[in-house]
């Protein structure tokens, strides 16, 4: 099950269907959330987002669609369709989501402090490479903690380095195509075409 809640807007959105619902209960700050069926993200107004891996936390909001479904007889009021910029939006939010899991699935194993330490760690070990007189206050903390040369350390880091950048690169020019080919579609694209469109 696909879930998308947008609170400008008022709706919630399951599996591409949309209804407009009472997000007055979602807790100050949250924009946007996205759930593709394992995993998912939460969009905040003033910091960044979120991992999210569990939708349980955001049941009462399924609810309240379901609650909002058409009751016929009794009921004409058919199922809001979403805005082809809404849906274009929800696109948009499913494929950074894959994109950030696959980025997650590299950096698997290490604490998130030490991995938003690598852009630290190799500009200062390709200071060093340049200039050996050159400060490296976090490679000599990490050398000394670790109990190793800083010529090691700084070998490794390299060599870390080397190894994910093209990764890394390859995911993030992946990202950037799809995205493009979703804004390429134009201002009515179809749920069908933005559905081809997969990660």
């Amino acid at each position: 099950m696909e879930v998308t809640v947008i609170r400008d807007d008022g709706v919630v959105g399951i599996d591409g269907i949309f209804r407009r619902v009472d997000l007055t209960a979602l807790p100050a700050g949250i924009r946007a959330i996205q759930w593709n069926g394992s995993n998912g993200h939460i969009e905040y107004d003033e910091a960044p987002n979120t991992a999210l891996d569990n939708v349980a936390t955001f049941q009462p909001f399924i609810d309240l669609w379901i609650a909002a479904a058409p009751q016929p007889p009794t009921s004409s009021t058919p199922a809001i369709q979403p805005t082809a910029s809404q849906m274009k939006a929800a696109a948009l939010v499913r494929i950074n989501a894959a994109y950030k899991a696959a980025v997650e699935a590299q950096t698997e194993g290490y604490p998130e402090d030490e991995v938003r330490s690598w852009p630290k760690q190799e500009a200062e070990a390709r200071a060093w490479l340049q200039d050996s007189s050159a400060p490296t206050p976090w490679i000599d903390g990490a050398a000394a903690g670790r109990g190793v040369s800083k010529v090691e350390l700084i070998a490794r880091i390299i060599a870390n380095a080397v190894q994910f950048a093209p990764v890394h690169g390859q995911l993030t020019g992946k990202r950037q195509k799809l995205c493009d080919q979703i804004c390429t579609l134009g201002d009515q694209p179809t749920q069908q075409q933005l559905d081809a469109i997969q990660w």
